[in-house]
């Protein structure tokens, strides 16, 4: 097998660990958590072996860009994101779009997961948000279309971007404060 952390794949330590949670959720498995698969391997691949992260003239012609890299504060991830015009996100500044659902997942992730109609893998709400990131189909809220959100964000948002998206999505509750965004 070839060293995945190394040219030419050369996936960052989020990277890995996004990879190793699909991994776990694929065979239907608790996966640990992320902070600690990434510490996993920080014990074993030296820093002077992990990849860099990319610069502006880094990009190949035809590469497709992120939208985000995980640098940037929550909010500005949802902005870029897009995520914005089509939810309604509390506690995040102009989120109020309609068509898609109040994104309330501390609050809906468990019944989600529990409704007959679920199709996907995830067993917490952060495995349930970051299934309904990167596969949209796996549960379709009720009254909203399938195919609407686009299925791309796993390959255009950065594992660490996406794990901010969780983390905050986790925590918001229906008739409660939201978290800080920024």
């Amino acid at each position: 097998m070839p060293s995945i952390h190394k040219p030419p794949i050369s996936l960052s330590l989020p990277e890995l660990a996004a990879v190793d949670t699909w991994l776990y959720m694929r065979e239907g498995r608790d996966a640990p958590g992320f902070d600690e698969i990434v510490k996993s391997y920080e014990k074993f691949i030296p820093e002077s072996d992990r990849p860099k992260p990319p610069t502006e003239g880094d990009a190949k012609p035809g590469a497709s860009a992120l939208m985000a890299d995980g640098t940037e504060p929550v909010d500005q991830i949802f902005a870029k994101g897009q995520c914005v015009a089509c939810h309604t996100i509390p506690g995040i500044a102009g989120a109020t779009g309609t068509i898609g659902p109040k994104l309330v997942e501390g609050t809906n992730a468990p019944l989600r997961i529990k409704d007959k109609d679920y199709k996907g893998k995830a067993k917490s709400v952060p495995d349930y948000i970051m299934e309904s990131i990167v596969e949209p189909s796996a549960y379709v809220v009720k009254g909203f279309p399938d195919n609407t959100m686009p299925k791309v964000f796993g390959q255009k948002l950065s594992a660490g971007a996406l794990k901010k998206l969780v983390d905050y999505l986790s925590q918001v509750q229906e008739g409660k404060e939201p978290p800080k965004a920024s």
